[in-house]
């Protein structure tokens, strides 16, 4: 029986010396893995970086490249949401912002917008149009006459937005209304008050 008693404790010992190897075995090789895992937890806390106005996923989609969202088109514009817009440096033009159109929370750092131009013959143009804050840059995604549907243009590009001609509406929604230090200014409510009533150095600056 002792000779029994002396090998049973002999294997438990083999046992427990086993289980011990075994639990340090597959700490070692899980704990680079949680080693990695919480960095990487804890930096999402840091993704709404760029404020309320262009949509809180903005500082995630910045942080790993630029993502334009796709929006559907709007419907066509109303007289009763028209807001006009005095482009000074086209005093034979009327402009006018369709209210219900504008968009600020795409994620993309994206304002769009519907902008009705009315020429001096009185037939007006409705344009379907973002405006990206980061770089002065402007894409027309669909156009129509007043009255019809907005048709989408096939494969639109980003342009300079231009200070001079009839684009120059453009130059004063990026620099006056729309956009501020490379982001979107505000939520839409504070975009259409603006619209609505501008800004005296918005003014006397176009004034002058």
């Amino acid at each position: 029986m002792l000779h029994g008693d002396m090998k049973l404790n002999k294997d438990n010992k083999l046992l427990s010396s086993a289980r011990r190897f075994l639990v340090a075995t597959l700490s070692a090789a899980l704990l680079p893995s949680l080693i990695v895992i919480q960095p990487a937890h804890a930096d999402n806390s840091n993704d709404d970086v760029m404020g309320d106005g262009m949509g809180q996923s903005f500082g995630h989609t910045y942080k790993r490249g630029w993502e334009e969202q796709e929006l559907a088109l709007p419907s066509a514009p109303q007289n009763d949401n028209l807001i006009s817009l005095k482009v000074f440096q086209m005093p034979r033009y009327k402009y006018f912002i369709d209210a219900s159109s504008v968009n600020v929370t795409a994620g993309d750092n994206v304002v769009r917008y519907t902008v009705v131009i009315e020429p001096p013959s009185g037939l007006r143009s409705v344009l379907f149009e973002g405006i990206r804050c980061d770089n002065n840059e402007y894409k027309m995604y669909a156009s129509a006459l007043w009255g019809q549907p907005l048709n989408p243009l096939t494969s639109p590009q980003w342009k300079t937005i231009e200070e001079s001609g009839t684009g120059a509406y453009r130059h004063d929604l990026f620099t006056y209304f729309l956009c501020e230090n490379s982001i979107i200014k505000g939520k839409k409510e504070d975009i259409l008050q603006l619209l609505e009533y501008p800004l005296d150095n918005f003014i006397s600056e176009e004034l002058e």
